[in-house]
């Protein structure tokens, strides 16, 4: 009886918190008006064909996407 009040109180086994609240990562590509999905944050959240943009272009693109999403 005391254990099965116990285990009602404590949390269920399975995954942690944080997992739960991080939720799904935007892989859309940062490029403005780009529908394409990005390769993710090693490649700086931008799909194969901006990839090819030179890196000063590629770092105002990412500071216009920044101060709209803060």
């Amino acid at each position: 009886m005391f254990a099965e009040r116990v285990s009602a109180v404590l949390p269920k086994a399975g995954r942690n918190g944080v997992a739960k609240k991080a939720g799904k990562r935007d892989m859309s590509c940062r490029y403005p008006g780009c529908e394409n999905r990005s390769k993710g944050p090693r490649f700086r959240f931008l799909c194969e064909e901006h990839l090819k943009l030179p890196k000063k272009k590629q770092a105002e693109v990412l500071a216009k996407w920044a101060e709209k999403n803060p």
